[in-house]
């Protein structure tokens, strides 16, 4: 699979328009052709060539395509590469970056090249701990690039540079939460991925008073580090937390990233609700699956289900089917089901 640098210079052209760009930039990324984010994607890549000295951009101006955000240029230009490589060649590393001499790979090199210089100007600085974005935004000028290249490590480049080094840590999304009115220690935590279940379920445990808390896990976002999970369950004097999800790959992929991050961690792991996962799969509505599972899901769906769970969970999507979690939503928890949803049922 070719670089962006390489997928352009096999144009065989100094001055590339928009779309060469765009189809370029797809060759060397194919998996961002869905991507909703492309147009930044893309300008980003760009402004990586620009800064290594690869490519000119047009000044701001009639030059930029705004027919969408961000603005693109609508031709880019190549430079000449010997004169590429004489400048990258007498670039000065730190002594923790002198393996960046021989990175040949353009982005790759930008971005070490934004480190290096952000770590040179801060040498005579005492500089603070700050979230990833705040400092990915000095470093990049992008607050999304720090996260980007480290992919929910606490390592870049194959280990090589810390976020400690960079003086930054990662912030996971907070957890919304709603606690009943009367007491609820002593009783687990319930996260629900989706906001209307969450919804459903805070309003049912009010009067209730089954958990100690009601949480929105916000799909994705939770596998991010669960937010401040072990913040709550300690306000709550909470006894551990419960969770619940759809019945589809990304929605078990869910559980299954926040446990693998919760046990490399030493955490106590989030457990699925067994109670309401067995009625969903007897009960609820099945729809089409929209998304395969990646390979090796279904083989780990032990991890945290018992086996009758985890055997029609497969079987579900080798049907190609999934169920969505609203399938147990607000009627069945003021009706004869509620019990299915308590703490006792899990």
């Amino acid at each position: 699979m070719p670089t962006f640098e390489g997928a352009l210079r096999a144009l065989g052209k100094r001055r590339i328009r928009l779309s060469e760009l765009r189809d370029a930039y797809l060759r060397a990324y194919p998996d961002a052709l869905d991507a909703p984010d492309l147009r930044r994607r893309l300008l980003d890549a760009l402004r990586r060539l620009e800064r290594d000295e690869l490519a000119d951009l047009p000044a701001p101006g009639r030059g930029w395509d705004r027919s969408g955000s961000p603005a693109l240029p609508r031709t880019a230009s190549l430079r000449n590469v010997v004169r590429s490589q004489r400048s990258a060649k007498a670039h000065a590393w730190l002594p923790a970056l002198a393996f960046a001499a021989d990175e040949r790979h353009p982005v790759r090199r930008a971005d070490l090249q934004a480190i290096n210089a952000f770590l040179v100007s801060a040498r005579d600085r005492i500089l603070s701990p700050v979230p990833t974005r705040e400092r990915s935004l000095q470093i990049f000028g992008n607050e999304k690039r720090l996260d980007d290249i480290r992919r929910g490590e606490p390592t870049l480049f194959e280990g090589r540079i810390s976020l400690d080094d960079l003086h930054c840590y990662p912030v996971a999304p907070p957890l919304p939460w709603e606690t009943p009115d009367s007491t609820s220690a002593g009783r687990p935590i319930l996260v629900l991925e989706n906001y209307h279940s969450y919804d459903s379920f805070r309003r049912w445990n009010r009067d209730a008073v089954l958990y100690a808390a009601v949480a929105y896990g916000g799909g994705n976002a939770f596998r991010q580090g669960a937010g401040n999970l072990d913040e709550l369950i300690v306000r709550t004097a909470a006894d551990g937390a419960l969770y619940v999800g759809d019945l589809d790959p990304p929605g078990i992929d869910i559980l299954l990233g926040v446990n693998h991050r919760r046990r490399a961690e030493g955490r106590n792991l989030v457990q699925p609700h067994r109670g309401l996962y067995g009625w969903l799969l007897a009960h609820g509505c099945r729809r089409p699956l929209e998304k395969a599972p990646r390979d090796g899901l279904a083989t780990r769906l032990g991890e945290v289900f018992p086996a009758g769970i985890a055997d029609a969970l497969g079987e579900l999507w080798a049907e190609e089917l999934r169920i969505p979690q609203e399938s147990f939503g607000l009627e069945q928890l003021r009706g004869d089901e509620a019990a299915i949803a308590s703490p006792e049922a899990a």
